[in-house]
């Protein structure tokens, strides 16, 4: 668009960026306003609109709409231990405390799921966090991620366990030179990680989800889903969690007043709860 175009679209946004906040629980203030509107600029011009406040109504008037615009904004990104922050809590609090837990009961297994799995990324992440926490020892974690997704594509690159070397540098050193073999152009996934992930196409409203579980992983997904389709969900999660449970969603899903009916805080900011 044009600069002059863009001055006033500027002046809009705001009513804009409270639509999407209000009918997909998406929190724009995560990404910086360049971004937004760099955006959202290409939805614009897509649908040959000019101003925000037409695309506000074509948003109304289309909700599919709200999809496309998704996938604008989040770029459909994933990666090895995305988000440090969120990492950071994971591993140096839910992790121990699940294992902690289970030590003390005399158990050994944990089971995980990682809802919206894409390319493998996150799961593999999920069990290079656990085969690295101090205890128990690893021959002694009986860990079984079952990783979903909707698209099969995605799935068979997953389940390859093979990346491009430019996303090695996502994966702490430690965790690299333990579970990673690489090349000049590709790096593979140990087995002692793989062997520990099943994969497996499962849709969130219709089929059966794993159950008794002591985390789950559902980054950027709910973003996609009405307040309704997140309340349905929500209770999807809560019924497969064990007590004292983890669900950990994406940073820009502002999920408080839903989540909050049946979970803890853990970490209101990386958006992680407990199951009381």
């Amino acid at each position: 668009m044009e600069d002059t175009e863009g001055v006033a679209l500027r002046g809009s946004l705001t009513p804009l960026i409270s639509q999407i906040e209000r009918e997909r629980g998406v929190d724009l203030s995560q990404y910086r306003e360049s971004y937004v509107e760099r955006r959202l600029g290409t939805r614009l011009r897509a649908l040959g609109l000019t101003t925000y406040r037409e695309y506000c109504a074509y948003l109304a008037s289309a909700p599919n709409e709200y999809a496309r615009l998704l996938d604008a904004l989040t770029v459909n990104v994933t990666d090895f231990f995305r988000d440090p922050p969120v990492w950071d809590i994971i591993r140096g609090e839910v992790i121990p405390s699940i294992l902690a837990e289970k030590a003390a009961v005399g158990h050994h297994a944990v089971r995980a799921w990682s809802a919206g799995c894409a390319t493998g990324e996150e799961p593999y992440s999920m069990v290079m966090a656990f085969l690295a926490a101090r205890n128990p020892k690893p021959e002694r974690l009986l860990l079984s991620v079952t990783a979903t997704d909707l698209d099969p594509i995605a799935l068979k690159t997953a389940a390859r366990a093979e990346y491009d070397i430019a996303k090695l540098d996502h994966i702490p050193l430690a965790e690299r030179s333990r579970f990673v073999t690489a090349d000049e152009r590709h790096f593979r996934i140990s087995p002692e990680v793989t062997e520990r992930v099943r994969f497996r196409t499962l849709d969130l409203f219709a089929d059966e989800p794993p159950l008794a579980l002591d985390l789950i992983l559902c980054r950027n997904v709910f973003i996609y889903f009405t307040r309704e389709q997140q309340e349905r969900v929500t209770g999807v999660f809560h019924r497969a969690l064990a007590k004292g449970g983890y669900l950990v969603l994406g940073r820009t899903e502002k999920m408080s007043t839903i989540v909050g009916k049946s979970f803890e805080a853990v970490s209101s900011r990386e958006r992680i709860y407990r199951k009381p």
